[in-house]
Parts: structure tokens; C-alpha cells; sequence
């Protein structure tokens, strides 16, 4: 984009192979960054694939109905052509994917040429959303932002139990890590811990940037008149979830507190939004918890708001791991709803940085200190102040779409606005790299 930034705001090519209406954290995440991006005036085209995540529920939620008009479909192809397959393999250098990358390739060149991009912004998870954003930086000759919500793979997330990978698999996975880390114009991450933590796993220092994820706040999002002290946990526990989230020291501190006072009990509700876990609901009852806690089971994105909206209080359950690199995106949407929360995670991470910033409330993965943290709660609850505890207004609004677009364009201004004198070729080992020539000005 060669000219203002203020007048015309970019057309963005977006690579994201998980998007609504698949029901997938990442689809929400990145449904909400489009719209908010849309809504700022920014043109985002997302390159997907509804099917990448076979079997996956979907998403019935209206509040995707503008920006899925914005997705193109890139499925992957049917039975694979053993001969087409290895050539798109070695061309792309990609072991899996490597036909659904060339097909996205093709895709980008041939909607560039009907109406250019200034900027191409590729999300993972799944990695291969990188593979395909450095090509089509490549081939359209385009600054790129790679965004990382996750940690880079699946078998890097802490406890998480996945099949041991074959050495080639791991070491592919590694190298483009690093070939993303070196070659992209800046890549984003939600939080600290998580850029931390890839820059410890790849040695590479990088550009880069904190961009939270979009928070949601529905309209009438406000206190819970019903008299009923409700906290709400909302996503996926124990079995259903691949970070490895338990409700083992939940429950118990739950029953600490409810088991204190008959009033307690009679006013408490813990309701669990999000898909069914059978240690879960077995330990419910062997705590006689029935009466206390309510499962509502797997909701869309759009009702589980609803709930966010009607709490007293917000429950954030992370795993049990000396420390936390998630951001996690239900996390924004407490936040920006305005609730107070109450983070049981790790002692180092997002939610431990913003309690010492007196954002939310941080306890360990122990029954009587979550036992005690409820309590603290439901004292300010029937004093009425439990507004006391909410997220300062200024945190709330960092987290709602304008803010978060707008610090995002931003950074597309940034590599925009200079001059793009820069060009792609192979090294000796057959890699494609940016080579920056000397009358670029950010280099002199």
C-alpha cells in the first residue's frame, strides 16, 4: 500500500484453515479479528478449509454471518494423486498438506490479480496455515504477519498426549518454525508467555508484537439481577481438552465453601458451559454437588455469551503446570465483558501478570485457596460490591474489537508505508528467503 494509511486502510488476504462455523477456539478467535478488522474498514478475504478438523461440530452462531461471506473455501482435495501429492510436497517443501498449500497458492494469485493485497496474515493453529502464508507472501510479494495463538505444534502443548512423531515429522515441524520466525515481517501472539516460549524453543530472536485476542461483549451485558450467585466456567474440562484443564481441585474447593454456611449453598450456582466430561460429572456426585452445579453441555459460541453475560463471577481453569503460555481466548471475553474472574492457573503467565496488575483473581490448583477465593467473592456479592473486583474499564476496552483492530493496522502500517524494495530467492540449500536491498529505508 503506497498511500495513506488513513484513507485507505488495507486489503488483507488472511490464511486461516480454521473458521467459523466450525465450533473451534481458533474459529472464534479469528471470526471475532475479521470482524473487527472488517468493521474498521479494513478488506480481509479469508483463505479456509470448514472441513480441516474432520467431524468437527459447527457453529450455528449469527454473529458469523458477515464474515463468513468473507471466506473462500479451499477443501482439501479427495482421494490424494499419489504423483501430485509428492510434487506439491517438494515444491512447497511440506510433508502433509502440501496439495491443500499449492491449492491455496493458486487461489491467492488468482483473487490478487482480480484485486491486489497489501498484506497476507496467516493464524494457527494449524501450523500449515504458515506453510501456506509464507508462499503466497512469496508469490505475491507481500509483507507477511504470522500470528501464533498456540504453542507451534500439538505435541509442544504442555501435558498434552499426542502420538510420538516420527523424526522427520518433528524435525519438519521444527524447521518451519524457524523458517516462520525468520521470514515473516512480524509475527503476533496473544501474550508474553506465549512469545517467551517460542523464542526458547526456536533460539531465534524475532519481530514481534502482543496483540490480545478479541473480546465479545453482547449487548446488555451487565450484572446478574436473578439474586443468585453464579459462576460461570465456560469451554472444554478434563477429557475434552487437549491442555490438559481438570476440574479435580475446582469442585472440591467448591464444596469447601458451599459446605460453610446453608445460605452459601441455597444462593450458589457453578454452571459448566461447554462439552460434557465424564470425571467431571462423576465427581459432582461423589461430592453431592448435584444441587450446586449445572451442566449445560456444548452450546454455540452465541448462547455461551449469554451465560458469560448472567454471572456473577467467571471461573478461568487452566492447566495444572509450573507455567502457563496461554492466552486463553475465553479469558477475553470475561474480561471484556466486565467480570470478575477467578484464574486458577500457574503462578508464571497471563492471568498471574494481570492479578498482580489487581485485574483478576490468581489461586493455585488448591481446594482450600479456591474454597477461600470463592468466599472472598461471595462476600463482595452480598454486599453488593462486587464490582469492586471487575477488570479495570480501561483493560475492558483494550479487549473489544475497535482497540484490538486498530492496534493491528497499525502494524500493517508499519510495513506498508515503506518502500518495498525486496525480492525472494534460493539460497544453497534451496530455501527461499527475503533479501532486503540497500535503498530500503528501514534497513538504513
Amino acid at each position: 500500500m503506497n498511500g495513506d494509511f488513513d484513507t485507505r486502510l488495507p486489503r488483507i488476504l488472511c490464511v486461516s484453515p480454521v473458521f467459523v462455523p466450525t465450533a473451534d477456539p481458533e474459529a472464534f478467535c479469528g471470526a471475532k479479528m475479521v470482524q473487527a478488522l472488517r468493521q474498521c474498514g479494513a478488506g480481509v478475504t479469508v483463505l479456509t478449509d470448514h472441513n480441516h478438523y474432520r467431524g468437527a461440530p459447527k457453529d450455528d452462531s449469527r454473529l458469523w454471518d458477515s464474515v463468513r461471506a468473507d471466506s473462500v473455501e479451499v477443501p482439501q482435495r479427495g482421494q490424494p494423486n499419489l504423483l501430485s501429492s509428492i510434487a506439491a510436497a517438494l515444491r512447497f517443501q511440506a510433508r502433509f498438506y502440501g496439495r491443500w498449500v499449492a491449492d491455496v497458492v493458486k487461489t491467492a494469485r488468482r483473487l490478487h490479480q482480480a484485486n491486489p493485497f497489501d498484506v497476507v496474515y496467516s493464524r494457527s493453529l494449524p501450523m500449515v496455515s504458515h506453510v501456506a502464508g509464507f508462499w503466497c507472501a512469496k508469490t505475491l510479494n507481500l509483507p507477511w504477519i504470522a500470528n501464533i495463538n498456540d504453542p507451534w505444534d500439538f505435541h509442544f502443548f504442555p501435558d498434552a498426549q499426542y502420538r510420538k512423531l516420527s523424526p522427520f515429522v518433528a524435525r519438519a515441524s521444527m524447521f518451519w518454525l524457524k523458517r516462520t520466525l525468520q521470514n515473516a515481517d512480524l509475527v503476533t501472539y496473544p501474550g508474553k508467555g506465549l512469545r517467551d516460549f517460542h523464542t526458547r524453543l526456536s533460539g531465534l530472536d524475532h519481530a514481534s508484537e502482543l496483540i490480545p485476542h478479541v473480546g465479545y461483549r453482547p449487548e446488555g451485558c451487565g450484572e446478574n439481577e436473578s439474586g443468585q450467585f453464579r459462576l460461570v466456567h465456560a469451554g472444554r474440562l478434563g477429557a475434552t481438552d487437549v491442555t490438559g484443564r481438570s476440574s479435580r481441585a475446582l469442585l472440591p474447593g467448591l464444596k469447601s465453601f458451599v459446605d460453610s454456611s446453608a445460605e452459601a449453598r441455597a444462593r450458589t450456582k457453578l454452571v459448566l458451559v461447554g462439552p460434557a466430561d465424564k470425571e467431571t460429572q462423576a465427581m459432582i456426585c461423589e461430592l453431592g454437588l448435584q444441587e450446586n452445579v449445572e451442566t449445560v453441555g456444548r452450546v454455540s459460541y452465541e448462547a455461551s455469551l449469554n451465560y458469560i453475560a448472567a454471572a456473577s463471577a467467571c471461573i478461568l481453569l487452566e492447566a495444572d503446570i509450573s507455567e502457563g503460555v496461554f492466552f486463553a481466548s475465553k479469558l477475553a471475553d470475561y474480561l471484556a465483558c466486565g467480570k470478575p474472574v477467578l484464574a486458577i492457573s500457574p503462578r508464571i503467565g497471563t492471568a498471574a501478570d494481570l492479578a498482580s496488575r489487581g485485574e483478576l483473581i490468581r489461586v493455585d490448583h488448591d481446594p482450600g485457596a479456591i474454597g477461600e477465593a470463592i468466599a472472598a467473592l461471595y462476600t463482595e456479592f452480598e454486599r453488593g460490591t462486587l464490582g469492586s473486583c471487575s477488570p479495570s474499564e480501561r483493560l475492558v476496552t483494550e479487549l473489544q474489537g475497535p482497540a484490538v483492530a486498530r492496534q493491528f493496522l497499525a502494524a500493517c502500517r508499519s510495513l506498508t508505508a515503506r518502500p518495498q524494495s525486496e525480492s525472494w530467492q534460493r539460497d544453497r540449500k534451496g530455501s527461499w528467503t527475503r533479501v532486503r536491498h540497500s535503498n530500503d529505508l528501514s534497513q538504513s
